[in-house]
């Protein structure tokens, strides 16, 4: 008898949780194994959207700020900056908001309400800075070691120390593969 090995599916695909993603900037869902726009999203899921904000000033303030006349544009960028990267955990489970996850932002290092709304990745307990990301990022390449050093404007001995408290932060990880399938795991790659 042969096995046969099931493929990854994304939730909502074969469970009830709910994804979210972004598509050139616009907000999808995939729920009841099919995708759809933010727009047809069920009345229940708005609600448990919708009890988040209120329950969080810091939050309610800075989506006030950017849309104060628009509480759908509101719900949407909540929910672009905490959940818009497709990946394989759901984030909303058993109608339980689940906690964010990293979304690439252009904005990110400029904007007003950063850590607010999205949060830094957290991996073995420990929150990675943009250093650390952005070096996750050069390190997921194949580049060397001294083109990485020179893309990030450090001598290279700087480098190895952020390198290697990076591998620290990590797990105490030895390799880059090692690096490149929690870089992925984080929807940092």
């Amino acid at each position: 008898m042969a096995l046969t090995k099931q493929p990854n599916l994304y939730p909502g695909m074969n469970d009830a949780g709910f994804e979210f993603f972004i598509v050139e900037d616009e907000v999808k869902f995939i729920a009841n194994s099919k995708i759809s726009n933010f727009t047809e999203l069920p009345f229940g899921i708005i609600q448990i959207i919708e009890e988040e904000i209120e329950n969080n000033k810091a939050i309610k303030m800075a989506l006030l700020d950017w849309y104060p006349n628009s509480k759908y544009d509101r719900l949407k960028q909540f929910v672009k900056c905490r959940f818009g990267g497709l990946d394989f955990e759901a984030d909303i489970i058993n109608h339980q908001l689940q906690p964010s996850e990293y979304v690439e932002c252009p904005i990110r290092s400029k904007c007003e309400h950063n850590g607010v709304l999205c949060k830094a990745p957290e991996y073995n307990g420990s929150k990675l800075n943009a250093i650390d990301i952005q070096l996750m990022k050069l390190l997921t390449t194949p580049l060397t070691n001294e083109v990485i050093a020179e893309q990030l404007n450090l001598p290279l001995g700087s480098y190895h120390k952020y390198k290697k408290l990076l591998y620290e932060k990590l797990g105490f990880i030895q390799t880059k593969q090692e690096l490149t399938i929690i870089a992925i795991t984080l929807n940092i790659i």
